[in-house]
């Protein structure tokens, strides 16, 4: 919105809230002030005062009356540093970062991505980032959410929790359980990323990105009580203010502890954390630190079940409250970091940016491995005590921006990736003994400091750096955009024994292209095509190869992928045609050569919707088909069989309606479904299909003046029992009927008046 400072001096509004078009709102919010507004476009809107007369005389019918004006705040298109707006409906935003290339609208990707964000993870209670995933068709929990590892499968294939990343950088965040307090947004891209992030740790085929919360231009003060069925509860804050004549100071401040039992039997989680964002953003130079620090123990976690053979039918899940690991399990994770980040607009055309952060891990727990036997249930356990430290460092330097040569836009982006992690780890097996899933028993504690006693750590060490150039070419007002690109990259692995002494390590490099093109043919379509690669780190040949103690370079994820998105201003849909191909390593018996001999197929359709597309209606999920097949095996044995853990249809629709006759209450509802899939290459295993249904309401109303909402959710409503399958061919406990409460309060009135005498919005 555009204005002078005197055209409002003097005048109050009431402001503008709730659910309505821009039309809707700015009438809102001009009532009674006697002002009038024009859309000059779509995002755009100029105030003026349809009495105040111009040299000629009176104003002439749709002119517009305006004094010189000098506009502030409007951000350089080449940041990162604040996140796109959101969507209509709330529960996605309109664009998100893409890696080297910035921030993009969802409308400009050549991929599939969806950002999700504060709001939706506030008014479904997210506890955990499977909670976020569960919105997405494409991907799936490859545990249990009351265990302690948080890894996922996108389009069929893994997608582990080292590679989730903070801000853009890899290796800050917690690598086993992420931490959600003072998170703004989750970004999830569905597919290879190597080339927009550089190499993921653990060569995982998609990417997740958590981006940390920023002071907003109105204080923040808000309190949430929350309860989690069986008696697990406690306290969250959320405090942020800015400072400073152009609001050019900010801090936001977040913080939660919780305790008591999960819904599961035996199982307990208790939760501390608090992080800290601080930014600067001046005309040219903005600059931010994020900090945090948490505690988590988790006792009894539900873990996955190993398979002891592939001969025997599997049984059905038991019930999903049972848990069979021990109450005298437990796990402990205290983690902290750090992160800098900033830019400097050398010309409105192109900007330098730099970040730099490290992080630090301990991590304790003694569990048990768990193999199941047979078809009846029964359980081999194997106690694991586990000791590890990690230290690790993350950090990119580069330059964006832009040029044309004639009628064609260059977007270039220069940028540099390192990260390193140091670190100790060892672990045992110590005692065994049987149990049953579906009549779990306890055993005595063993003695843990004897556990502990017999652990003795290894030393290691793994740096990735990369450079990586793209440029974007686009014509005729960017309605046709190509983008050509490439990044090298550097892996350096080094181990050593418990003794100190230096193992074999790995030192390689490879090469990542990226193409892409998309088109806009009319305004609310986009057409893309592209072709991305990711990579995993490569195995070592085992003792008795040809090649023995030599390491495989990079594993190598290709992916094509072509589709269309349409933007309908309140309502976005999006349809994604992909394959995408990983090799797999074996020992070759007619030459005794260890390399990349399997591979794997995955062909899909994602189709995926979201916003607003009629009043007081929300819409989010979409549903994925999925083709996976073993195009490559040892002896041709199995070839053409479904891939493990890959179901043909994953579906998740949610939907939030307000209810007009009750002010300001909303209820919700979601349908899951997962079809058959099998756990063993031979496809004897089958997993049987499931569906779950999740409903919930909130309700927004006034107390001691204070605005306050109330929260219930409740997912597998029905207590329907089933099994996750992961594609590394284990099974895991669904999430059984869960109650999830709160009753958050905003401390500070609402604001009723501009906090900023003219703006650019």
């Amino acid at each position: 919105m555009l204005y002078p400072s005197n055209l409002t001096a003097g005048k109050r509004t009431a402001g503008a809230n709730g659910q309505m078009s821009p039309q809707q709102a700015v009438t809102q919010l001009l009532a009674g002030t006697g002002l009038r507004a024009s859309f000059t476009g779509r995002n755009t809107v100029q105030v003026f005062d349809p009495s105040m007369p111009v040299a000629s005389g009176a104003v002439p019918a749709g002119a517009i009356a305006l004094d010189t004006i000098d506009v502030q705040g409007g951000a350089n298109p080449n940041s990162t540093m604040t996140v796109p707006p959101v969507y209509a409906g709330g529960q996605v935003a309109s664009g998100g970062r893409v890696g080297l290339l910035g921030n993009r609208s969802i409308f400009d990707i050549p991929f599939s991505q969806t950002n999700y964000t504060e709001q939706l993870m506030r008014d479904q209670q997210v506890r955990s980032i499977y909670d976020v995933f569960e919105n997405n068709p494409a991907i799936r929990a490859q545990a249990s959410p009351y265990n302690f590892q948080q890894s996922a499968s996108v389009r069929g294939f893994a997608l582990s929790s080292r590679d989730y990343a903070f801000d853009g950088l890899y290796g800050l965040l917690n690598p086993r359980r992420p931490q959600l307090e003072g998170i703004e947004r989750v970004e999830v891209l569905s597919g290879p990323a190597t080339f927009l992030y550089g190499f993921p740790p653990s060569g995982s085929a998609g990417f997740v990105n958590l981006i940390p919360k920023r002071a907003t231009d109105n204080p923040i003060a808000r309190i949430t009580a929350n309860y989690l069925s069986r008696g697990n509860g406690g306290l969250a804050f959320d405090v942020g203010q800015r400072y400073g004549d152009q609001k050019e100071f900010g801090v936001r401040v977040n913080g939660t502890g919780s305790a008591g039992q999960t819904p599961i039997d035996k199982n307990e989680l208790a939760i501390g954390s608090l992080t800290a964002g601080l930014d600067y953003r001046g005309q040219d130079f903005r600059a931010s630190l994020d900090a945090g620090i948490s505690h988590q123990a988790i006792k009894a976690p539900v873990t996955p079940v190993n398979l002891g053979a592939n001969n025997f039918p599997l049984g059905p899940a038991p019930r999903l409250t049972r848990n069979f690991q021990q109450p005298w399990e437990d796990v402990k994770f205290d983690h902290r970091f750090v992160l800098g980040r900033a830019e400097y607009d050398i010309s409105n055309d192109w900007t330098l940016f730099g970040a730099y952060g490290a992080a630090y891990q301990d991590q304790r727990y003694i569990s048990t491995n768990s193999t199941l036997r047979n078809t009846a249930g029964d359980l081999t356990q194997t106690t694991f005590p586990y000791l590890a430290s990690d230290l690790f460092q993350s950090g990119e330097v580069g330059v964006r921006g832009k040029v044309w040569t004639g009628p064609v836009k260059h977007s270039i982006s220069l940028v540099y990736t390192g990260y390193r992690n140091d670190g100790q780890s060892g672990n045992s097996s110590n005692e065994v003994f049987a149990n049953n899933i579906y009549a779990p028993v306890n055993f005595p504690a063993p003695d843990r400091a004897a556990q502990f006693a017999a652990v003795r750590r290894s030393k290691y060490n793994t740096l990735l750096t990369g450079i990586a150039l793209i440029d974007t070419m686009s014509v005729a007002d960017d309605r046709v955009q190509f983008s050509i690109g490439g990044r090298r990259q550097h892996l350096e692995t080094n181990s050593y024994d418990v003794n100190g002494l230096l193992t074999p390590g790995d030192n390689q490099d490879a090469n990542t292209p990226m193409l892409a093109l998309l088109f806009k043919p009319w305004q609310p379509l986009t057409l893309y095509m592209s072709y991305a690669e990711g990579f995993g780190l490569g195995p070592r040949a085992p003792l008795g190869a040809a090649n023995s103690g030599f390491f495989l370079g990079p594993q190598r994820t290709k992916q094509m992928e072509t589709g269309a998105k349409v933007d309908f201003g309140r309502f976005g849909a999006t349809l994604a045609f992909y394959r995408i191909s990983q090799p797999s390593a074996f020992l070759d018996p007619g030459t005794n050569t260890f390399g990349y001999n399997g591979e794997q197929r995955n062909d899909g359709i994602d189709f995926t919707m979201f916003g607003s597309p009629v009043e007081n209606v929300r819409l989010l999920g979409g549903v994925t088909f999925l083709d996976g097949r073993l195009t490559k095996t040892l002896g041709n044995v199995n070839v053409g069989n479904k891939a493990p853990g890959v179901s043909d249809v994953q579906l998740s629709v949610g939907a939030e309606y307000d209810v007009p006759w009750i002010p300001d209450f909303t209820v919700t509802g979601r349908v899951v479904h997962v079809s058959d899939n099998y756990l063993d290459r031979a496809n004897f295993q089958r997993v049987g299909g499931w569906e779950r249904l999740d409903l919930g309401a909130r309700y927004k109303f006034r107390a001691w003046d204070r605005d306050m909402v109330a929260r219930l959710n409740v997912d597998n409503v029905t207590a329907r029992n089933y099994w996750y399958a992961s594609p590394f061919g284990q099974l895991t406990l669904g999430v059984p009927q869960t109650f999830r409460l709160s009753l958050s309060a905003d401390l500070l009135p609402s604001p009723t008046t501009p906090v900023a005498p003219m703006y650019q919005k």
